[in-house]
C-alpha cells in the first residue's frame, strides 16, 4: 500500500500571517510595476501622437495631390478635340447670350458637385477667364456660390503672381492671406483659362478637436520660417500666436510635401504624469489601508475566534464513536455553545435520515421503473385480439394460428420481463414477434433483417430497449407507399475500458423529422401531445441503467432512413434469472429472418 506523503500542517493563524506577508510582497511588486508602466505609458503616448500626426499629414498630402491632378486633367480638357467641359468654357468666353452663359456656368457647377463628396465641402473650386475677366465659383461656399470680396481679391492676387505657362502637378500649394484668415491655394493654367482650389487653414485643423491632451497641448500649422499660421488648443481654434511659442515644450513636427506648411503637435506630458501619479497614489493609499485593515482583523480573529475554535477542535477529537456526553467547549462564544448541543442532535438525525433516504430512493426508483414499463407495455394488445377474432370470423384459420402463437410469444415476453434485465437475443426475438404481427395485419408493408452476433447474443440489456425503436420504424413504414427495410444488428466492440455491445437499428424510410432529430441530438425531451412517449421513456431508462457509460446516437442516413446507434458495456446474462428468456432467440438465424 502506498504511504501518503507527510505534509506539515499549519494553524489558521499561521496561514493568515503568511497571507499578510504575501500581500506586502504583492504591494511592493505592484509599486515597481506601476512605476515601470508609468514610463511605458508616457513613451506610448508620444509614439501614438507621432503615428497620428504622420497619418494625418499623409492624408493631407494625398488629398492635395489628388486635387492637383483633378485640376490638371480638367484644365487640359480644353485642348481636346471634343470636351464637354471645354465646350462650356468656350461658351463662357465667346458667347454674348447671357442665358447660354448662365447655362454653361450651371452645367460646370453640376459637374463639380462630386468634388464636395470626394474632397470635402471645405475645399472650394473656382474658374477664372482672363479674356473677359470672369471669376466664377464652381462649388458652394458658406453663402451659396458667392465669395467674399476680400477673399476674391486675394485669389485674383494669386492669379496675378502666376508667370509660368506650364503647370506642374507636384508643385506645392501656395499660402494666401485674406484679412485675419489664412488659406492655401492651388491654381492650374491653360492659356487664358485658370482653374483653382483654396481651403481655409482652420478647416485643416478642425479634425484635431478631439485629440488635444491637457490644457497646454496644441496642434499647429507653421510655415517654412516656423511662423504659426493656425492653432487649435483645448479652447478651440485660436488666432496667430508668437512664433517663438512653437518651439516651447515637447512637440513633434511633420512637413507637408504638397503645401508649404508643417504640422506641430504638443502633448501635455505633465498633465498625463499628474493624472497617473494621482491614480497611483490613490491605489497605494488604498493598498496600505487594506493591509492595515487585514492586520487588525487578523489580530481580532486570533483573540476572539481562532483561539476558541482551536479549543473547540481539540475537544472534538476527544469524542468516542458512541459517546456524545462530553461537553465540547466552555467559553464566552454563544455560537460555539449552540453548536455543541446541535452537533449531538445532528449526529442522531443524520443516521436516521441516511436510512430513511436510502429506503425512499429505492422505493422511488422501483415506482419510476414500474411506471415507465407500464407506459411501454399496453401498446396494441386489444388490437391483436380483435384481429385474431376477425381472422377466425373470415375462416382464415392458418393466419389465426400464426397470429395467436406470435401474440402469445409477444405477451409472454412482456409479462415475464417486468423485472431485471434480458439477453439481447430475447429482445431481438421479441422485436421479430412484433414485426410478424404487423405483417400479418398489413402484408407487404415492409421487410426486416436481424443479425445478432453469437459473441454478444447473451449480453444483457433492459427490456424493450430495441422494441421501442423498431416499433417507431414499423409504424412509420405503415404510412408510406413504398416498402422499406428495417434492420437490427448486434456486434461486439472493443474499447479501452472493456468490451461493449453495438446495437444498430436502421430503416430506409424518410428518417427522423428535422426538429425531432435536433432535440434528440441535444438530449431534450420530444414528447408532445402524447407522441414519442415510448422513445422518451426509453431514454430515461437508458440513462438510469447506464449513466455515463452508455452512448445512444441518432441520425438520418445520407442515403435514406433513420439510424439509432447504441453502445453499452457488455455484461453476461445469467440464465438462472429467467431460463425462458435466456433461451428465446430470433427464429431462422440471420438471413432467413428477412420477410417480404
Amino acid at each position: 500500500m502506498k504511504v501518503p506523503k507527510y505534509r506539515k500542517q499549519k494553524s489558521m493563524a499561521q496561514q493568515m500571517k503568511a497571507i499578510l506577508i504575501i500581500l506586502m510582497v504583492v504591494l511592493a511588486v505592484y509599486v515597481g510595476v506601476s512605476a515601470m508602466l508609468l514610463g511605458r505609458t508616457r513613451k506610448q503616448a508620444i509614439q501614438e501622437m507621432d503615428e497620428m500626426s504622420k497619418l494625418y499629414t499623409d492624408e493631407l498630402d494625398n488629398r492635395f495631390l489628388r486635387i492637383s491632378r483633378s485640376l490638371f486633367s480638367n484644365i487640359m480638357e480644353k485642348n481636346q478635340g471634343y470636351s464637354v467641359l471645354g465646350d462650356y468654357i468656350e461658351t463662357m468666353e465667346h458667347s454674348d447670350d447671357p442665358i447660354k452663359i448662365n447655362n454653361a456656368v450651371s452645367n460646370l457647377r453640376r459637374i463639380c458637385l462630386s468634388y464636395a463628396w470626394e474632397y470635402g465641402t471645405e475645399y472650394h473650386f473656382f474658374l477664372y477667364l482672363k479674356e473677359n475677366d470672369m471669376f466664377t465659383m464652381l462649388t458652394m461656399t458658406g453663402v451659396g456660390y458667392d465669395i467674399d470680396k476680400d477673399l476674391e481679391d486675394a485669389v485674383r492676387n494669386q492669379l496675378g503672381l502666376i508667370t509660368d505657362t506650364s503647370y506642374s502637378v507636384k508643385k506645392k500649394w501656395n499660402r494666401m492671406d485674406s484679412g485675419e484668415e489664412n488659406y492655401i491655394c492651388k491654381i492650374a493654367q491653360n492659356q487664358d483659362v485658370y482653374m483653382g482650389c483654396y481651403v481655409n487653414v482652420k478647416s485643416i485643423l478642425e479634425p484635431f478637436t478631439d485629440t488635444i491632451v491637457g490644457d497646454d497641448g496644441y496642434v499647429r500649422l507653421v510655415d517654412a520660417k516656423n511662423r504659426v499660421v493656425g492653432q487649435i488648443t483645448s479652447k478651440g481654434i485660436e488666432q496667430e500666436l508668437d512664433s517663438r511659442e512653437a518651439n516651447s515644450g515637447y512637440s513633434l513636427s511633420k512637413n507637408l510635401n504638397q503645401a508649404p506648411f508643417g504640422i506641430q503637435m504638443k502633448i501635455s506630458g505633465d498633465k498625463i504624469l499628474g493624472v497617473m501619479m494621482g491614480s497611483l497614489g490613490f491605489l497605494l493609499v488604498l493598498a496600505a489601508a487594506l493591509v492595515l485593515a487585514g492586520a487588525a482583523i487578523l489580530l481580532y480573529l486570533k483573540k476572539y475566534l481562532l483561539e476558541p475554535v482551536r479549543e473547540f477542535t481539540d475537544n472534538l477529537t476527544k469524542y468516542d464513536d458512541d459517546d456524545y456526553t462530553f461537553h465540547i467547549t466552555e467559553n464566552n462564544l454563544m455560537e460555539l455553545e449552540q453548536i455543541d448541543g446541535k452537533f449531538k442532535r445532528m449526529i442522531h438525525q443524520i443516521r436516521r435520515l441516511k436510512i430513511t433516504l436510502y429506503e425512499q430512493e429505492l422505493e422511488k426508483q422501483k415506482i419510476e421503473m414500474d411506471y415507465l414499463k407500464l407506459q411501454i407495455r399496453p401498446h396494441f394488445y386489444l388490437n391483436c385480439l380483435n384481429f385474431i377474432y376477425s381472422m377466425i370470423d373470415f375462416k382464415q384459420y392458418g393466419n389465426a394460428r400464426k397470429m395467436t402463437k406470435t401474440t402469445s410469444d409477444y405477451l409472454q415476453y412482456v409479462f415475464r420481463s417486468t423485472s431485471g434485465l434480458v439477453p439481447v437475443k430475447a429482445e431481438a426475438a421479441h422485436c421479430e414477434d412484433y414485426l410478424k404481427i404487423l405483417l400479418l395485419r398489413y402484408p407487404d408493408s415492409f421487410e426486416y433483417y436481424f443479425e445478432i452476433d453469437q459473441e454478444v447474443e447473451n449480453g444483457e440489456i433492459f427490456p424493450f430497449m430495441l422494441q421501442v425503436f423498431v416499433e417507431n420504424a414499423a409504424k412509420h413504414a405503415l404510412t408510406l407507399e413504398e416498402k422499406i427495410l428495417i434492420s437490427v444488428t448486434a456486434f461486439p466492440e472493443d474499447r479501452e475500458d472493456g468490451k461493449y455491445i453495438n446495437l444498430y437499428i436502421s430503416d430506409t424510410g424518410r428518417g427522423f423529422p428535422k426538429h425531432v432529430l435536433e432535440r434528440l441530438k441535444q438530449g431534450e425531451g420530444i414528447s408532445e401531445n402524447g407522441s414519442h412517449v415510448g422513445i422518451e421513456n426509453c431514454l430515461k431508462r437508458f440513462r438510469y441503467y447506464y449513466g455515463g457509460q452508455g452512448e445512444i446516437n441518432f441520425d438520418n442516413s445520407p442515403l435514406q432512413g433513420a439510424i439509432v446507434d447504441i453502445h453499452i458495456p457488455f455484461r453476461e446474462h445469467k440464465k438462472e434469472h429467467d431460463p425462458g428468456l435466456a433461451e428465446k432467440t430470433v427464429q431462422g438465424g440471420t438471413d432467413e429472418s428477412v420477410i417480404g
